[in-house]
């Protein structure tokens, strides 16, 4: 594969990744107006948004193996298809349960394109996380640029639909930069199709699904309910408490360079700094929703930390680690790792949206024992392979 081409491929992969940054908070970002054309309210307007995990149940338990069999490139296509009915239907809809169904299919999409790219850059970087770890990167530019359309478009009381169709513009720059391009499909290795065989659940396998699930929760949890939560509960003005989002994008950008330089550099080893992160990631949610303080300056400076930490590349170092642990299932690591991710995408906002009307102030507060539990799970598993480490040593 010529330097172009393998550069083309990277292009479209990473400003899909931008349009997934928009897809898991637009719906979020624009409530208000989804719960008056969808005739509904609080509740039934997150329910819809439990459907983006929906669409990733039905699709990531096959994609990861799929993907391995089937052109790269005819993924890649048909994701581009299924976020574009997403995003260009959407606010032309006029009921919840098509909303329901259009938003399953950017949860088909995401899988889609997490079974496409990261084997993919996988191998473009000759085994090397960097690669993935920029996926990290093109979601929070995403979900820092969306609420920046939102609020030029409120200040000028233009459609919100139009943010929609931003993403979908987006999309026909991607398809583009594809067109000519040929992404190798991975060769099946008698090996690896033998160790398939193989395949046992232990310990290690268990932590890193379960990490999964709560990382992600941690991630769309925040970002569902910040916004609302300093406007409604901490009396924030409109604009500030949708700026809050980029400042979570902003850390979120600073952790994906962080982490790409103590990965590349091998400065620290992945399961310790997936120990600080996550305890980075309890310390500022202490800061926001423990302290009690409105100052915008310290509530920002946290909600950049918590980006740094939960969302600067830790959920691409938890599959990492499980990568790692099965090295001949890598398409089928990555599938289980995302398919627990997609049922916290799936219950988070049935779970959360129940209660938010009357409760907000301890829906928020609830992330922290989300936090905990992710401590807990990076720290055993650190000390799990440190304990190994020493049985070996002493045999």
């Amino acid at each position: 594969m010529s330097k172009l081409v393998a550069i083309r491929m990277q292009v479209t992969i990473y400003l899909m990744y931008v349009v997934q940054g928009f897809a898991l908070i637009i719906l979020a970002q624009t409530m208000s107006s989804l719960t008056s054309i969808w005739h509904t309210n609080l509740a039934g307007a997150t329910a819809v948004v439990s459907a983006i995990g929906i669409g990733k149940l039905i699709a990531y338990p096959f994609l990861g193996e799929l993907s391995d069999r089937w052109p790269r490139k005819t993924l890649l296509l048909l994701a581009m298809a299924a976020y574009g009915v997403f995003f260009t239907l959407v606010p032309v809809s006029t009921q919840i349960w098509q909303g329901i169904v259009l938003t399953s299919f950017a949860g088909i999409a995401n899988a889609m394109l997490d079974a496409v790219a990261y084997p993919t850059l996988l191998a473009q970087h000759d085994g090397r996380s960097s690669g993935n770890v920029l996926i990290k990167a093109m979601i929070s530019i995403g979900e820092g640029i969306l609420p920046i359309i939102i609020i030029n478009l409120n200040s000028h009381q233009l459609w919100f639909g139009w943010v929609f169709w931003v993403a979908s513009a987006i999309l026909i720059i991607a398809f583009l930069a594809l067109i000519g391009t040929q992404i190798p499909k991975v060769e099946s290795h008698s090996a690896g199709a033998k160790a398939a065989s193989h395949w046992q659940w232990d310990v290690v396998q268990f932590t890193f699904l379960a990490y999964g699930f709560t990382a992600m929760w941690l991630m769309i949890h925040f970002t569902q309910w910040v916004t609302r939560y300093f406007q409604l509960v901490r009396g924030f003005d409109e604009t500030s408490a949708h700026l809050l989002m980029t400042c979570y994008s902003v850390g979120s950008l600073i952790g994906v360079g962080l982490v790409f330089l103590l990965t590349g550099r091998r400065l620290l080893p992945e399961k310790w700094l997936l120990v600080v992160m996550n305890s980075m990631a309890l310390l500022s949610l202490i800061m926001l929703l423990v302290v009690n303080t409105n100052s915008i300056f310290l509530i920002s400076v946290a909600t950049v930390m918590f980006g740094m930490s939960a969302a600067g590349g830790a959920l691409q170092l938890g599959v990492g680690q499980l990568i790692a642990h099965n090295p001949t299932f890598t398409g089928r690591a990555t599938g289980w790792y995302f398919f627990s991710g997609s049922i916290a995408a799936l219950l988070m906002p049935i779970v959360t949206g129940h209660f938010a009307e009357q409760h907000l102030a301890v829906v928020m507060q609830s992330l922290l024992i989300v936090a905990v539990i992710n401590l807990i799970l990076v720290v055993s598993h650190a000390l799990r392979v440190v304990n190994l480490s020493e049985t070996e040593i002493g045999e």
